[in-house]
């Protein structure tokens, strides 16, 4: 079984990237918090991660750096060769489903453009949203 469930904090500014055939993808790193302080004090894990498509997009839309959520998804490894010419290997997070833990009213997007254009934003009165993977 190859299942991981987080809740950290967005490392860095969402960005998107269309890659291949106009797929959307987002790559960051979510900043889990240990239970023990060392000398320094806090400390926390960094797990990258990566959405793609329409979870991308939504992620993109409701988060900013430093808010709290938390991931539902599975452990994937690849390995690459850099510009050195040396193999990198990489250990990151697919994301399969997104839990705002941070309540919002509307998306960090212009409210109005998105009206313009018939757009629904959603409105989260009753706790956080959460958005399923599609089957």
């Amino acid at each position: 079984m190859n299942r991981l469930t987080v809740i950290g904090r967005i490392v860095r500014e969402i960005e998107l990237r269309e890659v291949g055939d106009g797929k959307i993808v987002m790559n960051n790193a979510v900043a889990i918090p240990r239970n023990f302080k060392t000398n320094k004090g806090p400390d926390a894990d960094f797990v990258d991660i990566v959405a793609w498509g329409k979870r991308a997009e939504v992620i993109e839309e409701y988060c900013d750096k430093g808010d709290l959520v938390g991931l539902d998804g599975r452990l994937q490894s690849r390995t690459y060769v850099d510009n050195n010419q040396q193999t990198v290997y990489v250990v990151e997070m697919i994301v399969e489903s997104v839990h705002f833990l941070q309540q919002r009213g509307s998306p960090r997007k212009d409210n109005q453009q998105n009206n313009r254009q018939g757009q629904k934003n959603i409105q989260t009165a009753n706790g956080p949203q959460q958005i399923e993977p599609n089957r």
